[in-house]
């Protein structure tokens, strides 16, 4: 299963958010278009241009955000032949090891420990939309590299490392960027059912999107499958493109170091209430989540003796529990609340890997309570993602999103390597199932952040004044 943080996806793309409703607004007309001009809370002013005062309709009517959920979905159509073609051409053409198929795992993860707080802090002082833009047209040109190179017999494993590195940086860029332009392109209060369409879509692509792939990739071959991610991309630069919506201006000349970014972002995590005791939870869970990981298709292969079709069916319930849940996202935060909603959504999924080392019973019995469980873990997810990310894009101030999510996401990510190792360590002393049970257990423990917070009692998306410290820092 994926691990908490911000919704993981690159989801989110009009109500303008941080504003300070005491500070006053005003609206101007400038070429024909439409222009609110919003004095913020953190001291500057925001020219939004197509922005009108007026209540938000639903979240389709806005084209904008229909062309960048489009975008998603065929970026999430080319990843998903990409994360199977790659593997595929490393161990057949290059006849990779396992150590080499470690690097290349680890060359996709690294740079988000390596690059995120940077990135973050960076995707606050440029347009967001034009980013966004860019690190798809650049992730086009580095994945047409290994076809090419593969055509001309020079393809090697160094040149897959270092391209899928590549790639997987400018990803992390992309990601920040697509979190943080969400709130300019959509109201407050549709902020919720935009997520939740980026999350359906993604579960839609974790139920069809593997099987598919390997169509693709058997059919086409690794190198040929890798142009449609490549063209996924460019499709997605001109979806962005036509938008219509560049990103809020700041009359805020001054931007500081990245360095010194990066700490403000740190402090304004640390002096929030609400987002404190989220970015624990993301790490509590990510640690135990990882030594889960690490141990559960071990433990289903080698202690429940389940084939490799088996762990199939039972990894793939997850897709569907995670559509169900996110078609109930925007109603259950809405008749329980946010917090509420986040709360059960991830006791839902802690509890349901619990279930995984408990399952026994006759064979097709236990595969039933596995599969169960995985849907259920896949049904809490998306009540806890969708809210929580929309809790975090509704009180952080534009100028600071891109740092906020980038330290949310080092801080909940950061974790998930000591949880690997972890995970491995006590199943080598304790065994797959005891050591599984543990992890599981442990998953539960972050709830707690939750519980003993304000999130228990947050009803709604609240304003960025009444969740703000005064000492809190201000954006550049």
């Amino acid at each position: 299963m994926t691990g908490f943080c911000s919704v993981r996806s690159p989801s989110r793309h009009g109500g303008v958010f941080g504003a300070n409703p005491g500070a006053g607004s005003s609206e101007r007309e400038d070429q024909g278009a439409r222009v609110r001009c919003v004095h913020t809370a953190w001291g500057g002013v925001l020219a939004v241009p197509g922005l009108s005062p007026a209540a938000p309709r639903g979240i389709w009517s806005n084209r904008g955000f229909r062309r960048y959920w489009a975008a998603q979905a065929v970026s999430m159509a080319g990843d998903h032949i990409t994360a199977i073609a790659i593997p595929v051409l490393a161990v057949t053409v290059l006849h990779a090891g396992a150590e080499e198929m470690g690097v290349l795992t680890a060359a996709g993860q690294l740079p988000l420990l390596l690059f995120g707080l940077l990135a973050g802090a960076w995707v606050d002082r440029v347009r967001r939309r034009r980013l966004l833009i860019g690190c798809d047209l650049a992730r086009a040109a580095l994945i047409v590299l290994i076809p090419v190179i593969y055509i001309a017999d020079a393809l090697t494993m160094p040149l897959l490392i270092s391209v899928a590195f590549a790639a997987a940086a400018l990803g992390v860029a992309f990601n920040m960027a697509a979190v943080a332009f969400l709130p300019s392109l959509v109201a407050r209060d549709n902020l919720i059912e935009a997520n939740t369409r980026i999350t359906q879509t993604r579960a839609v692509g974790q139920i069809a999107g593997p099987g598919l792939a390997g169509v693709v990739v058997q059919t086409l071959t690794a190198p040929i499958a890798i142009l449609l991610d490549a063209g996924s991309y460019v499709l997605s630069a001109v979806l962005l493109r036509r938008t219509g919506l560049n990103d809020p201006k700041t009359t805020e000349q001054h931007h500081p170091k990245l360095a010194t970014a990066v700490i403000e972002g740190l402090k304004y995590v640390w002096a929030n209430g609400l987002l404190r005791p989220s970015a624990a939870c993301a790490a509590t869970y990510n640690l135990f989540n990882a030594a889960f990981v690490a141990l559960q298709i071990l433990y289903l292969s080698r202690h429940l003796q389940l084939n490799a079709t088996e762990i199939g069916l039972v990894l793939a319930a997850i897709g569907p529990g995670a559509l169900v849940g996110s078609a109930l996202a925007i109603t259950a935060s809405r008749r329980l609340g946010i917090g509420f909603t986040m709360i059960a959504g991830l006791l839902i999924t802690s509890l349901a890997n619990v279930a995984v080392p408990l399952a026994a019973g006759p064979h097709v019995l236990m595969l039933a309570m596995l599969m169960a469980a995985m849907f259920l873990n896949g049904f809490g997810q998306p009540l806890y993602n969708i809210n929580q990310g929309s809790l975090r894009q509704a009180i952080v101030p534009l100028p600071m999103q891109g740092r906020v999510q980038a330290t949310l996401a080092v801080l909940a990510s950061g974790a998930a390597p000591l949880g690997a190792l972890a995970g491995g360590f006590l199943g080598a002393r304790l065994g797959e199932q005891s050591a599984l049970l543990i992890a599981a257990a442990g998953t539960t423990l972050a709830c707690g952040w939750l519980i003993c917070s304000p999130i228990r009692t947050q009803k709604e998306l609240p304003s960025t004044e009444t969740t703000t410290a005064p000492d809190q820092p201000t954006a550049a």
